[in-house]
């Protein structure tokens, strides 16, 4: 239920940004995720060690216009590229040994951004990401891969926030960080921003172009 109710929320703000905007305009947008898992809660010595990984982000927007004052509403469609270079160490009587792979998990976002715009054209933004993983891999070790999208849950939730330029002609670039509110670890559909177990969530640098298409006007 909780949930459901972060989607309707997330939802519901981008539809009354709508409703309030005077002049929508509508655009695309690509650039490239620098994705790590933060680790917690694990018993000691069976962390993982993680480290960021390169992948990518595109998808389509719509910003709107908040009356005065230079703020607007930003929902997104972006499919995103997540996960995180991974190492786990494991040690059995005298050998240890470290594997090592990468851990992909692939996402369908919605980001809401709240967005302050200046007079030159430079923007503050926040907001919250709500997201559904499509499809989880493991790559590795060796040139092994296994598709493991059963030990993830299938929603996310993560806030947002950044800073970027968007010129005249349409043209825009930015950056954000994107940081996970609740754990990827499948936990059989509970609550799993209070899990007790050991968590791994989503932390991701996002750094990319834009460019909102004319209007006609």
């Amino acid at each position: 239920m909780k949930k459901i109710s972060f989607v309707a929320i997330a939802l519901a703000t981008g539809v009354i940004g709508f409703a309030q905007s005077s002049s929508p305009t509508f655009g695309i947008k690509a650039g490239v995720n620098l994705a790590q898992l933060r680790t917690n809660d694990f018993p000691s010595g069976t962390a993982p060690d993680v480290s960021r990984k390169t992948s990518a982000n595109g998808g389509i927007f719509m910003n709107a216009p908040l009356g005065t004052g230079g703020f607007s509403v930003q929902p997104e469609l972006l499919y995103s590229r997540q996960g995180s270079k991974m190492k786990q160490t494991t040690t059995v009587g005298t050998i240890t040994q470290t594997t090592s792979y990468d851990q992909d998990l692939n996402y369908i976002n919605l980001p809401i951004m709240l967005q302050w715009k200046s007079m030159g054209g430079v923007h503050l933004e926040t907001g919250p990401q709500p997201g559904m993983l499509i499809n989880a891999q493991q790559d590795g070790p060796g040139s092994t891969k296994t598709d493991n999208k059963s030990s993830f849950d299938k929603f996310d939730l993560s806030w947002a926030a950044g800073s970027g330029f968007v010129s005249k002609a349409g043209l825009g670039i930015g950056a954000r960080y994107v940081y996970g509110l609740t754990n990827t670890i499948e936990d059989n559909g509970g609550n799993n921003s209070s899990n007790s177990g050991p968590e791994l969530k989503n932390s991701v640098i996002q750094i990319g172009l834009s460019w909102r298409l004319p209007t006609g006007k």
